[in-house]
């Protein structure tokens, strides 16, 4: 990254951490060049994040009352459980935690009979 992109518009910081993210998820690269792209990765993702935060931050400042005063609203959450970051076409939604296995019946408490190994 020439100038750590700080002039690059938020829509070409998160084509290009996809670009980085699907460079590595190929695993083509050598160990260097991998290391390279995936420090060049999280310097792109803290800027896009930092991006995020000012445009929240600039929405907060417009939403004043009538009188002038400022109303401090939070900004609205697409999701309340969304994590925070750019949001890449390449992620895959999050794993649900599905029901917790239950030990086979006729078990006794505390026997390992339900550990796999």
């Amino acid at each position: 990254m020439d100038n750590g992109g700080s002039d690059r518009p938020y829509d070409q910081l998160v084509r290009d951490l996809e670009a980085c993210v699907k460079d590595l998820e190929e695993g083509r690269l050598p160990l260097e060049r991998a290391i390279e792209r995936f420090k060049e990765g999280i310097e792109l993702a803290k800027l896009a994040e930092k991006r995020l935060q000012d445009a929240e931050g600039q929405v907060n400042l417009l939403l004043t009352a009538e009188s002038g005063a400022q109303a401090e609203q939070p900004f609205p959450a697409a999701a309340a459980e969304a994590p925070r970051g750019p949001r890449l076409s390449t992620s895959a939604p999050a794993a649900r935690p599905g029901p917790a296995a239950r030990p086979p019946a006729g078990s006794p408490p505390g026997s390992d009979d339900d550990v796999p190994f």
